[in-house]
């Protein structure tokens, strides 16, 4: 009796352990999903607390510029200026923005009846040399913006390239429609892109804004402007900015050079990329956007990411 009362003892204790056992295993396991739970609902609060300051950052560089351009006939803009930091605690706001006006458009090298315009292909040339790229993919551009399919000595049409590609696809036969299109067209891959995408914009008429070109978009307005004259005109702007076209001329070198570029260059701008990047405690969101400033915020491209 005592043996049988000593087995049942023991029989108990195993039980005990076993369901003691069990217990904890179960408790840590809705302790950890708790602190899942819990941190998964802190990441994603961070997260949208830095998606809404992202997006608002776009409308305070928006307000900003219309309140700098306002009364004013001309565009310009210090480098302090173009990129702020703003900090409150745990919560950053990074702003930068560029101005489009100030870059060269693709999608002027072609006419909008599919011909080539020489002026602007000529300097679509020089600026892919000023990048460190071909030449040659001046045609490739060409060739996916006109309307023919006859493609040119290093472009690229639908039955010679396009077409044999896995997937095929083809050519646009009409304007790009962002930057990012180009990574489509043939010559293009990351590393292009990434050289000539800060210099291009496809929302412009072609004016490019003396005020806020960089060096390689003004060395690419003519042959005949050097990377000294680009800098005497950057140099110039920065104490006295261009408030009319004609005041080109005041620069060293740009006396009879100034006369020709009439017609191909502005000191106005109302379109503007916008890059806005929201920290929160463990979230980060940005958004780059390009608005259009004139008689109200108008996007015309966002990407949030």
């Amino acid at each position: 009796m005592k043996r049988k009362g000593r087995d049942e003892e023991g029989l108990a204790l195993v039980i005990t352990l076993l369901i003691t056992a069990v217990l904890v295993a179960v408790i840590s396991e809705v302790v950890f999903a708790v602190h899942l739970n819990t941190s998964a609902t802190g990441v994603y609060r961070d997260s949208r607390g830095a998606g809404l300051m992202a997006r608002g950052g776009v409308d305070l560089v928006a307000e900003f510029v219309e309140r700098s351009l306002k009364g004013k006939d001309y565009a310009y803009f210090g480098p302090e200026e173009t990129s702020r930091v703003l900090a409150d605690g745990e919560n950053v706001l990074e702003l930068r923005m560029e101005d489009e006006q100030g870059k060269f458009s693709i999608n002027s090298i072609v006419y909008a009846n599919g011909e080539v315009n020489t002026e602007y292909y000529d300097a679509f040339t020089r600026l892919l040399e000023a990048s460190g790229l071909e030449p040659g993919l001046a045609d490739t551009v060409s060739d996916w913006i006109d309307l023919d399919d006859v493609p040119r000595p290093e472009g690229a049409e639908n039955f010679d390239y396009y077409g044999k590609l896995t997937p095929a696809y083809s050519s646009k036969g009409a304007a790009l429609d962002t930057v990012e299109e180009l990574l489509v067209v043939k010559g293009f891959t990351q590393e292009e892109y990434r050289r000539i995408a800060p210099f291009v914009t496809v929302y412009t008429d072609g004016m490019v804004n003396i005020n806020t070109a960089p060096r390689e978009v003004i060395m690419a307005l003519s042959e005949e402007i050097t990377g000294d004259l680009a800098d005497a005109v950057i140099d110039y702007r920065k104490e006295t900015p261009f408030r009319t076209t004609g005041e080109i001329r005041k620069v060293s070198g740009f006396e009879t050079l100034g006369f020709n570029l009439q017609g191909r260059i502005t000191v106005a701008s109302s379109t503007f990329r916008v890059f806005s990047r929201g920290y929160a405690g463990e979230g980060i969101r940005e958004v780059e956007a390009v608005v259009r400033t004139a008689e109200g915020a108008d996007i015309l491209y966002w990407r949030e990411r």
